[in-house]
């Protein structure tokens, strides 16, 4: 028999009441989730301006949640989620130079598709993912039409940027 989905929120876990935190991937064991980090600024991946907020949870999810497709194949999906009652953000982790948005907006795009399969993505009033790529912080404007393609595709807004702010 297989294993029966638990809900993506059963996987969550609150996030401590900071000024800002860090999303960081688990450089030194593969196969490990993402986690946040509220000491080593300099090793953070991602940014989180969380404003002292205690309503913040925090999802691992690649090699934490399980995704197959129908014959049994492991599918790709983004590091991690973070939501509050009015927002979720789907957020990829990166490190590398080239060609790095399009790998991270396919793994958005099938958590995004799991995340449906699963939830009411409509109870969040504000959906963002988060392409945040350490080796490349600030938005670029040449990913303009990518981002209109990707809310077209998915109904989330996409944020190809470092800094997560201005949260509702």
């Amino acid at each position: 028999a297989g294993v029966l989905f638990m809900s993506f929120f059963e996987y969550s876990v609150p996030v401590n009441k900071s000024v800002e935190f860090g999303i960081r991937e688990n450089k030194t064991e593969k196969e490990q989730p993402a986690y946040i980090d509220y000491n080593n600024r300099e090793l953070w991946d991602a940014v989180v301006e969380s404003n002292n907020r205690t309503d913040f949870r925090f999802i691992a999810v690649d090699n934490n949640i399980p995704y197959n497709d129908k014959i049994g194949n492991e599918k790709k999906r983004c590091d991690a989620m973070l939501y509050t009652e009015q927002t979720v953000i789907f957020i990829e982790l990166k490190n590398q130079e080239k060609d790095w948005l399009n790998e991270a907006i396919g793994q958005l795009k099938s958590t995004i598709e799991h995340f449906k399969n699963e939830e009411n993505i409509m109870n969040f009033k504000y959906r963002k993912a988060y392409a945040c790529n350490k080796t490349h912080p600030n938005f670029n404007c040449q990913f303009e039409s990518r981002m209109q393609k990707f809310y077209r595709e998915t109904g989330v807004l996409l944020r190809p940027e470092r800094i997560i702010k201005n949260i509702k």
